[in-house]
């Protein structure tokens, strides 16, 4: 099954200050967790951040670890909600549990 990816607004603004390798090896991770989510694939790791009542938070691991993508599952929904480096990106994860409370 095909997920279908839906992009938080925050994540395009900080998609377009990654330099151009990480960009494409991120459209290659995307489209790999576009099939299998919850999935390891070459060149990245997946680990699941957290349970809510309906989504699964999870953080992609790519780019030779240096990079993190913060996306949710929900059903068939991938939605990515940021990417950055890996020093202090998990300190911007008040993000998602924002808006996990919203979705309640």
């Amino acid at each position: 099954m095909l997920h279908e990816v839906v992009r938080d607004p925050r994540f395009d603004a900080e998609f377009l200050t990654l330099p151009y390798p990480v960009r494409d090896a991120c459209w290659r991770v995307l489209s790999a967790l576009r099939r299998r989510p919850f999935v390891p694939g070459v060149g990245f790791q997946v680990k699941r951040l957290r349970r809510t009542s309906k989504a699964e938070a999870w953080v992609a691991h790519f780019y030779r670890n240096q990079y993190r993508m913060l996306y949710v599952v929900d059903g068939s929904v991938l939605v990515v909600f940021g990417i950055g480096e890996r020093p202090g990106f998990y300190s911007r994860l008040d993000r998602l549990r924002g808006t996990s409370r919203r979705s309640r």
